[in-house]
């Protein structure tokens, strides 16, 4: 699977909270932990360093940075270097991602 995400206008359906590499949260698939690059209501970019193989669906937890965690399942839409695209089966509840957003500003410098 070699898709790559959209080049050109922004497609995007949800507002999108990124992280800087040094304060990222973490995604955990069976064994193995990732760094979630950003998250949006219905997917999630992680970080997949050790180019460890995955299937073509995914299950696991998001422990973000706010203290919420999620259990999520979802569909790999697009790998690119060592980027993976999610598109998961049941959104971050804005909730979360209010959290998210407000830990992040106020946690920038």
């Amino acid at each position: 699977m070699q898709n790559t995400p959209s080049e050109g206008s922004e497609k995007r359906a949800f507002f999108r909270v990124s992280y800087q590499p040094a304060k990222r949260p973490k995604l955990t698939l069976g064994m193995h932990e990732f760094e979630i690059a950003d998250i949006s209501e219905g997917g999630i970019r992680f970080i997949n360093n050790k180019k460890i193989k995955l299937a073509e669906s995914v299950r696991g937890t998001a422990h973000f940075l706010s203290g919420a965690s999620m259990d999520i399942e979802a569909k790999i839409v697009w790998e690119q270097f060592s980027e993976v695209g999610l598109l998961l089966k049941n959104y971050i509840p804005p909730a979360i991602m209010e959290k998210e957003k407000r830990h992040v500003i106020l946690n920038r410098f």
